[in-house]
């Protein structure tokens, strides 16, 4: 039951920051100002971090294992959370969130439309991405996260998110 109010209360917490910047393009160049960052209702604090979509990396152009959470937090921003992670080599790599449903093949990415997480932490291990606040009222309208390799431009893995 508890699992099911954090979730509804993290739907209705986007719905609201969705009205309120409706104007808001969704681009990683997109900026709001400090009063656009959302904030929490009492309630949505009380709760703590939400797990609102979960996925589990696939290859696109090499391997990558382990899984992914959007994780709506207590003051209203949302993060990527990777745990069991592993991948051969983090040099040159970012994560990157697209609106994809998933991410089979390099082509399947419209550059202008992805948000970049910034590099990863290293190579395996338990990760956290904060989403930029400017992005925080479109965080569910992305669906996917990637792995991208910074230097040759393509995607190495992929991990659909499936909400919870």
């Amino acid at each position: 039951m508890h699992r099911i109010v954090g979730w509804a209360l993290a739907i209705l917490a986007t719905a609201a920051l969705a009205g309120c910047s409706a104007g808001a393009t969704s681009s990683a160049s997109a900026s709001a100002s400090a009063s656009g960052a959302a904030t929490a209702s009492p309630s949505a604090a009380a709760s703590g971090p939400v797990t609102v979509a979960t996925g589990t990396f696939h290859r696109v152009d090499a391997d990558a294992t382990g899984t992914v959470a959007l994780e709506h937090l207590a003051d209203g921003s949302f993060s990527i959370v990777f745990e069991d992670f592993k991948v051969d080599s983090a040099q040159h790599t970012n994560v990157i969130l697209v609106p994809n449903s998933d991410v089979t093949r390099d082509a399947d990415i419209d550059q202008t439309k992805i948000v970049d997480l910034g590099p990863l932490k290293g190579a395996s291990g338990m990760q956290d991405f904060k989403v930029p606040a400017a992005m925080t009222a479109n965080a569910m309208s992305y669906h996917t996260v990637v792995l991208w390799d910074t230097g040759m431009k393509h995607a190495i893995a992929a991990a659909p998110l499936v909400l919870k």
